[in-house]
């Protein structure tokens, strides 16, 4: 058996151990991430409260770009609200336009400011799993690609090899003497 023979085997072999260990891997990062994600979640979305907010003024048309260049409309209002007997004044984006008058909800935090919504209930465990899965899937890509890259780097240093012998064994033609 050829170096390059054995070279290749081990490098399948470190491949097929290092796909098998990126599975408790992965799961133990994802936990980590979990754990994380739902304590941050969690710091953030303290003390956050839903208030109904009554339109202020009609509410008026804003035309900006997204980051693609696109126009879209979007739509802006002046509210106001009283939450235990602490007012509070704000624009907020609203959907459509709407009348002064209309009713709309809103989130704020513990000073009075409006903030965005809680996190939705499986965040933290989304984000958990897209850990976990990104983890394994780069390592399963990362070892695959090894795998390849070695054996085309030695399947090419082997023909290079069996050229030169062959060159050797061969004599051009028209070139026997006898």
């Amino acid at each position: 058996m050829r170096a390059s023979d054995r070279a290749e085997v081990v490098i399948r072999a470190l491949a097929v151990v290092a796909v098998v260990v990126a599975v408790p891997l992965s799961g133990a990062l994802g936990t980590v991430s979990y754990t994380g994600a739902a304590a941050r979640i969690a710091a953030e979305d303290t003390g956050k409260v839903r208030v109904v907010a009554n339109i202020a003024e009609d509410s008026r048309v804003v035309l900006e770009p997204d980051r693609y260049g696109v126009r879209t409309d979007r739509y802006q209002a002046a509210v106001q609200w009283n939450y235990e007997g602490h007012h509070g004044k704000a624009t907020i984006d609203v959907t459509g336009p709407q009348t002064v008058g209309a009713e709309v909800p809103l989130w704020i935090d513990r000073e009075g400011q409006p903030t965005t919504a809680p996190a939705r209930p499986g965040a933290a465990a989304a984000e958990g799993i897209g850990t976990g899965l990104a983890v394994l899937v780069e390592t399963w890509c990362a070892a695959a690609a090894a795998v390849w890259f070695s054996g085309a780097l030695l399947d090419a240093r082997r023909n290079a090899r069996w050229d030169r012998e062959w060159r050797l064994m061969n004599r051009p033609i028209g070139k026997d003497t006898l």
